[in-house]
């Protein structure tokens, strides 16, 4: 995905960007063809485009002690290996001014282009056709002048505005027949932009037009003020469009990227600080708070076990001494029930916590057994007709036979069981 910058064009001494709702300070710079050294070159297979490139502008440069960064945009292929391309560098010694507007506008350049380039794409549909065409931009810096053979250009200048238009349009022919060879010319259009004031009239067609003494015929087009920007605007979303912009102003935008990034992650960092230490210091504060707050609910809950294991105690002490179903009487009365033929009680001990112990003889084995079943089946009655048992554990002891046959054995019930 194409990251979206800004677009902007400086011309007259002033900035002027595009509205285009981009909130980037990374900007792109168009400029009047007249602040751009600007060559078409051709190079042969196997030869560098930029070191070729680089040595025709700088024979032209006002500056020729100062390197110039070279940027290139492949207009064409042609036979045997030859390829045609755009040259154009901008000479830092002549930025000043261009500079201090950029500053004053906190923008960054990305990419510096020919705001001449945007225009042509803007009116390509108008200007589209066959044969040698003479195009001549008027903006506010100076005249751009481009001669095409159908859709490649051949020629590329900059002329002021006080110069001697036949002369310079007469110059830009001489250079695209030395370039594309001899043709006639087809067409010169010359390409004016719309009046701030659309009230205004416009201006009258000079009857001496110095472009009609090339005898092709002359028209004129208007376009918006911004369809330039708007043009090299679509440029920048394309690979290999030309950047001409000085090493300096790319180590400046290098720079003020790192430091942005620098900043980014200096934020974050921070912000990755203040949560650690938030988590260092607010985690024992709140496990402490949270502590004292269990602590307050065990204290509550404690003292609420308390009160309710007494009632419990409670509770249980007047059942047990309501409960006359454990009662020594109604023990008694149950064992004697249960006594089967043969067995006589010889002795009993009764303990109400504990239980009964006692001691019996019957006529043979069998009626031990037989009463201990029946101790260990014991039930409280209820208002079901069951209960729960009344002895948890009935344990029968040894069996003695005694002179007169009869089987002596004692038998210990519990309340409760043997593990307690």
């Amino acid at each position: 995905m194409v990251k979206a910058f800004q677009t902007a064009a400086f011309e007259g001494g002033a900035l002027r960007v595009i509205s285009s709702g981009v909130k980037s300070r990374e900007a792109v710079l168009a400029l009047p063809l007249g602040r751009l050294l600007v060559r078409l070159v051709r190079v042969a297979e196997g030869e560098d485009p930029a070191e070729k490139a680089g040595s025709i502008l700088t024979a032209v440069s006002p500056f020729p002690d100062e390197p110039l960064a070279v940027g290139l945009e492949k207009v064409c292929d042609e036979a045997g290996g030859r390829a045609v391309y755009l040259a154009a560098a901008l000479p830092e010694g002549s930025t000043d001014d261009i500079a201090d507007a950029l500053d004053a506008a906190k923008l960054n350049v990305v990419r510096v282009d020919a705001l001449v380039l945007g225009e042509l794409r803007g009116v390509w549909r108008s200007i589209g056709g066959e044969g040698r065409r003479l195009v001549v931009f008027e903006g506010s810096d100076g005249l751009s002048l481009v001669v095409l053979d159908a859709d490649l250009p051949v020629s590329i200048r900059a002329a002021s505005l006080e110069s001697d238009l036949k002369r310079e349009a007469m110059l830009s022919l001489l250079e695209a027949e030395d370039f594309g060879g001899p043709k006639p010319l087809g067409e010169v259009v010359r390409v004016r932009r719309e009046a701030e004031d659309s009230a205004a009239e416009p201006a009258a067609e000079s009857a001496a037009d110095p472009l009609a003494s090339f005898g092709a015929p002359v028209r004129s087009i208007e376009i918006g003020a911004d369809v330039g920007l708007a043009g090299v605007a679509e440029r920048t979303t394309e690979e290999g469009s030309l950047n001409a912009m000085p090493d300096s102003w790319r180590e400046v935008l290098a720079e003020t990227r790192f430091k942005a990034k620098l900043l980014r992650n200096m934020i974050a960092a921070v912000a990755v600080w203040v949560v650690a230490m938030g988590v260092l210091f607010g985690v024992p504060v709140a496990y402490g708070y949270m502590t004292d707050h269990q602590k307050e609910l065990c204290k509550r809950h404690a003292k609420q076990y308390r009160a309710v294991s007494e009632k419990k105690a409670k509770v249980k002490l007047v059942r047990k001494y309501s409960d006359h179903s454990r009662g020594a009487l109604e023990i008694m009365k149950a064992v004697s029930d249960r006594l089967p033929e043969g067995v006589t009680l010889s002795s009993w001990d009764f303990t109400r916590d504990d239980g009964v112990r006692l001691r019996a003889e019957s006529d043979d084995s069998s009626s031990a057994y037989q009463l201990k079943d029946a101790l260990a089946e014991m039930r409280a009655e209820d208002e079901d007709g069951g209960g729960e048992k009344i002895f948890e554990m009935v344990r029968l002891g040894a069996l003695s036979k005694q002179k007169d046959g009869k089987q002596k054995f004692e038998i210990e019930c519990s309340h409760k069981t043997e593990e307690e």
